[in-house]
This record gives structure tokens, sequence and C-alpha cells, in this order.
């Protein structure tokens, strides 16, 4: 029995993901180096830990704790409160029973890569998880995607139905194992288990399992055959990215005729044969996400990313990656979906979607829970860019700019590129990306992610926020959900939206804000794009633009950017427009024209996305969008000479809101272009040109206002390019400018700043 007098008792509180990442054996491990008796169990609101010792010991234990934590939890949280007695007599220190007594707060770990240790293992003979394509432990492995309810226990995910056999279950209760409390714990005896069927007249058979299953794919690989493979979130569809043959068959097959495919690589040292990686692509290809990282080009792979100067690859992030690659240098890992439709998931599903493109599948009998696409980041100069947030950074949490009323907000995102967002406590959840919500798969992916969030999270929402375009798929679900369950419903617009993401991010109260993307409507019921705020006291005001031009031909215009091209030289150069849009290779051109000429009230737009695809089309780099965005991408990778020369343009301040008229910037380009100037200079002195328009609005909107800080944000601002030579004019001057990096920039980042843009509008509402 404890002396009183000099032992102390502590209750410790770790909120934040510190379940699913080995926090317990940590922890114990901990203790016992510290001589603490005790005992730590999983809660609703993460770990809870009792420790018995004297003081001072507690206290360093408690620091070690916050110190070493394992490198795939993350800490938001934490508290240590002493007792008045000693009620915990026993001489040890243990991992009890989970419990929830509450409402959950806990957060879920996302999915990690193979850890070099499990790798080692994987590749050793004498090792009993030899090839073993599931092997796994408390430092990597599966969590996001096999998690069905918290607390993280094997009973709440996937592996449920896979009883560990004696050797396992004698590693997962070893205090000292690599694998103690792992829950998808498994081996080749008891666990999961690969399996290649064949589809035959439509119908599946099974042909080999096991080892048998990983040959017979490597070997139809090597022959130059697609198949489709089960991943860690959902399936792939792969090849031999250099048999450029079945690539280009691949294309076909996915009606993909140009947009770039996604590749796996055995090693860094091929990747280098392809691609320049900076150290920081290093660090991000072989952290324990291993997303894609989009890296530049040293030498093409035929067929694999057309008229673009970046690869996107990835390392082998699960042990069957790794038993594929042993025998393949290189493969197209693309997502396993139809066109536009939800990633597949389910082996049967696959079956019945996927033998479109193959009758080749290599599966497994483990359940994806959580199907989640791929990430996929680049990297500029001075700034890393995440286009997609998915696998290995979902569900993340990002810590909110303080918030007391304690009410619960579940923010709805936007639809061309569908997340949803839930707070509380001050902590944002945001789910993985969906795709365009117009496609039925994908609101149904979204509709059934958002019902698991809610249920696993135990999330009650007192307020949803939502798009002010009442068309918006995810606005309509946002209503039909606020008018079911009694709810207020808030609607932001888009554009403003995009600032508080940034303002969320970096904890700001008043900016300068820059908004630039494709498409959004505004609050005059025109669709804006190109626009620039000031945002302070609670209240965001629009104080510039690019001048509107008539969006003639509705949404057919993002897919087709000649038409676009064709508005702004009938703006700028009409004379000019047979040499560059002639009437005999465009088909429409004269009734767009004519449309033109007679000024017939038409919607209007200053998106900047627009003006992307014009420019793009007057240079002769794309008049037909194949995927979205394709134009801006192509023009992006155009434009290598950082320390080009503007265009001119003029900001006309006789309107309210002032106009960026880009009329002589045109005219330029057209001269350009006559005068046999290359692509690749046009297009560096176009993306010059913009951001010397971010600079100089900025400091006349800080002349007017003293707000020193600057953020971009919206779809355009992926394009490293821009974002280098907006960096480049902000240095050394006497503003700040701030972009996304824990949200994508795009519509994926909207649900993170319609809430923190309630939190703002609100509290100013309320001084």
């Amino acid at each position: 029995m404890h002396n009183k007098f000099n032992f102390s008792q502590a209750e410790i509180i770790l909120g934040g993901i510190v379940q699913g990442v080995g926090f317990r054996p940590f922890v114990k491990r901990t203790a016992i180096q510290f001589n603490i008796n005790g005992f730590v169990e999983n809660r609703e609101f993460g770990v809870r830990i009792v420790a018995v010792q004297q003081r001072k010991i507690i206290n360093n234990f408690y620091r070690a704790l916050l110190k070493n934590k394992p490198d795939v939890s993350a800490i938001i949280e934490h508290s240590i409160k002493f007792q008045n007695e000693v009620d915990f007599e026993k001489n040890k220190f243990f991992i009890a029973r989970s419990q929830k007594k509450g409402e959950i707060s806990a957060l879920l770990p996302p999915d990690i890569a193979t850890c070099d240790e499990c790798l080692k293992e994987l590749q050793n003979p004498d090792d009993r998880h030899y090839h073993y394509p599931f092997i796994n432990c408390t430092n990597c492995g599966p969590r996001f995607s096999i998690i069905k309810k918290l607390p993280y226990d094997r009973k709440n995910t996937t592996m449920k139905k896979f009883e560990m056999c004696e050797e396992c279950y004698d590693e997962y209760t070893t205090v000292a194992d690599r694998r103690f409390h792992a829950q998808p714990n498994a081996c080749p005896v008891c666990g999961p288990e690969v399996e290649f069927v064949k589809i035959e007249k439509g119908i599946p058979k099974s042909k080999f399992k096991r080892e048998k299953a990983i040959e017979e794919t490597i070997a139809l690989l090597q022959s130059g055959k697609i198949v489709a493979i089960k991943g860690l979130g959902g399936f792939h569809i792969a090849c031999d990215a250099n048999n450029t043959s079945t690539v280009n068959k691949l294309r076909r097959l996915k009606n993909r005729p140009k947009k770039p495919f996604a590749l796996m690589a055995d090693s860094l040292e091929t990747i280098s044969k392809y691609c320049h990686i900076s150290e920081k692509e290093k660090q991000m290809l072989t952290k324990q996400q291993k997303p894609i990282v989009l890296l530049k080009v040293k030498k093409e792979i035929e067929a694999i990313a057309p008229e673009i100067n970046r690869l996107g690859f990835m390392l082998p992030y699960t042990p069957l990656h790794f038993l594929l690659l042993k025998e393949l240098e290189l493969l197209v890992m693309t997502s396993g979906n139809i066109s536009g439709a939800a990633l597949e998931k389910d082996n049967e599903q696959a079956f019945a979607n996927l033998q479109k493109f193959t009758d080749n599948f290599l599966v497994y009998n483990r359940i994806i829970h959580n199907r989640v696409d791929d990430s996929i980041i680049k990297f500029s100069k001075f700034s890393k860019i995440l286009i997609r947030k998915a696998r290995g950074f979902t569900p993340l949490p990002i810590r909110l700019p303080e918030h007391k009323n304690g009410k619960h907000y579940f923010a709805a995102g936007a639809d061309m590129k569908g997340t949803f967002g839930l707070a509380k406590n001050n902590i944002f959840l945001g789910s993985q990306y969906f795709g365009d919500l117009q496609y039925s798969s994908n609101l149904k992916f979204y509709r059934n992610t958002l019902d698991y969030f809610l249920h696993v999270f135990d999330f009650q929402p007192d307020v949803v926020i939502a798009d002010s375009h009442l068309n918006y798929y995810s606005t309509q679900l946002a209503v039909e959900y606020a008018q079911k369950n009694n709810l207020p419903i808030h609607f932001m617009q888009h554009h403003n939206a995009h600032l508080f993401s940034v303002m969320a991010e970096h904890n700001l109260e008043k900016a300068i804000g820059v908004s630039f993307d494709g498409t959004g409507l505004g609050d005059d019921q025109q669709i804006w794009g190109g626009e620039f705020f000031t945002v302070r006291n609670g209240k965001t005001l629009r104080r510039a633009h690019l001048k509107y031009q008539p969006l003639i031909s509705g949404d057919v215009t993002a897919k087709e950017p000649w038409r676009m091209a064709l508005v702004y030289l009938f703006d700028s150069v009409p004379d000019k427009i047979d040499d560059i849009i002639p009437a005999d290779k465009f088909k429409k051109r004269d009734v767009i024209l004519s449309l033109l000429k007679n000024n017939i009230d038409q919607i209007k737009t200053s998106s900047m996305g627009r003006l992307f695809d014009a420019i793009t089309s007057i240079i002769s780099v794309c008049h037909y969008n194949t995927y979205q965005a394709e134009a801006p991408i192509k023009l992006e990778s155009l434009a290598t000479n950082l320390s080009a020369t503007p265009y001119a343009w003029q900001l006309d301040k006789s309107a309210s809101p002032w106009l960026i008229d880009l009329r002589e910037t045109i005219t330029q380009i057209v001269n350009d272009i006559e005068n046999h100037i290359s692509k690749n200079e046009i297009a560096s002195k176009f993306h010059k040109t913009l951001a010397e328009i971010v600079f100089v609005l900025s400091k006349i909107l800080f002349g007017d206002t003293g707000i020193r800080k600057v953020v971009c944000s919206g779809g355009v601002f992926q394009n490293g390019v821009l974002v280098d030579m907006i960096f480049d004019k902000f240095t050394d001057s006497a503003l700040d400018v701030y972009f996304n990096e824990k949200v994508p920039s795009n519509d994926a980042g909207m649900a993170l700043g319609q809430i923190y843009g309630y939190f703002y509008l609100n509290k100013f509402k309320h001084k």
C-alpha cells in the first residue's frame, strides 16, 4: 500500500489523435521508465491516465509524454490534475479496458504508410510475416479506412472477423513488442488474404490466392495487361507505365485522352531518373502519408502527362504495393472508378463497374469501411500546395481560433471539389475529397460519409452553413438537413468563404482578400472569380474585380476555352479575331459573335479561371478542355521565366467596385503572337501581370485601410508559378501574404472558410 505522504495521484487527460497510433503502449512504456503506478485507458475524449508516484516524478512523466509522443499522434489538448487522495493502490501500470461515458471528442487517426521495421520483416524469409501483404504494427497500417466507430479497438474495425492467432495475440499483449495493442495486427495464419479474380463472360471467377495471386498479377502487368488492384482506401487501375500502347489503351477505355496519370515507383532512385526531387519533395514522398507529389519533369514518360511539365509520383504505401513493385519498376496507379464517379471500394461493386477496363482483379477479404483516395501535393519555390486532401491527411484536425459558445457546426462546402467540415471545441474536422457532386455516386459518398462522421464523433450540429448558391447540391443537402433537424442555416458567399479559409489557418481577424477561381455565384447574381476584398470589423467589402465579360455559353465555356478567348478578343482587338479564332475551325464562332455584337443580355463573369482559359486558347495551347482545368495547368507549365516583364493593364477607379481592365494585356499578347514571341515567354509575362495586379491592388488597399495582411485563396492559387511570383513581389514590402497550407485552396477548402467566416461575422455582430 502506498504511503500517502510520499506518493501523489494525478489524472492526466490527453485529447487529439491519441487512439490507433500506439499511444497506450507508449504511455505504458514511459510509465515503466518513471516507475509510475496506475493505468491508461481509451475514453470518448481521448486518453485518460491515472498516475501514482512522487509529485515531481509525475510531472516529469507528464512532460515526457508530451515531448516524446509517437510521430503519428497529435496532442491537441492536455491537462494534469493532482488529486487529494491516493486511491489507486496496485503496484503496477496497466492498460485498462476502453470506456465511453460521455460525448465523443476523441479523434480518428489517418491511414499510415508501412513503416521501415515492417518492411524489413516483409522481406525477411526467416520472419513469419515474410511476404505477408497485410503486415502492420502500432506505427503503421490501416486506420481511418477500417474504423467503424470509437473507441479504437479491434472489435470496432473491419478487422473484427479476423481472430488473432496465438503468436499474434502474444505480440498484441507484450509490452515491449512493436505490435503491443496494434488493433489490425495479423499474419498469414489468422489475417486477411489476397485473391486474384478473373472476369469470365461477365462472371467473377477466383483463380489464385495468397502469393500465387500476387505472382499472377505481376506476370500480367509485365506482359502489358491492365489490372484492377484493391488498395488501402479503394481500387486503383494499374498497368506498366513504360508500356506506351497499354497506357494509351487505358486512356481509350477510361475516355481520358490527356489527363495525367498518377505513377507509383519502386524507389526514390527510380523517380529521380524521371524527375527533379527537392529535399522538401523527398521528405513528403517518404513521410508516413506518402501522397502523390507533383514533380518537375527531367525525362518524359510517353503518354503519362501530355503537355505538362510535372509528373505525379508516389511510393508504395502498403505491403501489397511493395510486393508488386519488387518486380515492377514503375506502374500507372490511377483511381479505380468510372470517369467522374466515386472511387470503388467493395469487391463485388468493383467487379461490376470496372470490368469495362479490365478482366483482371487483385482483391482481398478485409472490408474498406471508409473510401479514401490518394492525396496530392506539389511544391513551388516558396510554398507547399495541397491539391487533394485525402489518404494520410484525413481526418487530421485543424485547431480553430478560440470560440467559446460551445456550439457544434456542420459546413457543407461546395460542389466541384466536394468536402464537408464539422467543428466543435475549437477543432475543425474536414472530410476526405468526394469529387464533383453532380455525379450521383459522389453525392451518395458525401451523404454516407456525413452520416459516418456524425455517428463516429457523436456529433449533433447546432448550426448549418452552406454556399449561397442555392442550386449547389451541397447547399440543397444542407438545407434538407437543417429543415429535417429544425436547425438554423446560414448562407455564405463563395469567395468570402475562400478568404476565410486562409484567415482560419493563420488566425487573422482582418485582411485584404484576393479570391481567384473558376466560378462562384456573386452577391449580384453574376459569376465571380477575380475578386479583391477588405475584411475587417465583421464585414467583407468587395473592392475590385476583373472587368465583367459576358458568359455567352454558360457552363460550356469552362469546357471550351476558345469561347472565352473570343469574348476577350472581341472586347480588346476585334479586328484580330479571324487570325486567332477563325470561323472555319470553330463552327459556332459566328453565332457567339452575333450575340456579342448585338449586346444580348447575358450572365457576366469576372472569373480568373475563365481568363486563364482565354489566354491559353489565344496562344493556341488548348481550345478544348478534356479534363477540369486542363488549359490553366498547361499555361502554368509554359511559364518558365519567373523574371518576365508584365503586360500593361488599367485600374478603373471611377467604378465601384474598381474594375481591373485587361484590354491592353490582351492587345500586347496578340502583338507578341504576331512578333513570334514564344508561348513560354507569353505565358510567363501573363503570370507576372497577375502577380503585379495582386501586389499593386494590395498596396492601394493597404493605403486605404492600413491592413497589412493579404490572404489569397481559390483554385487559381494552386498554380505554383503564380504563387512564387506573388511571394517574390511581396518580399521586402510592408505587406505579408498568406496562402492555404492545411486545406486545398480550391473548393475542397471551403468548409473551413464557411465555419470560420460564421464565427468571425457573429463575433462582431454581438459586440
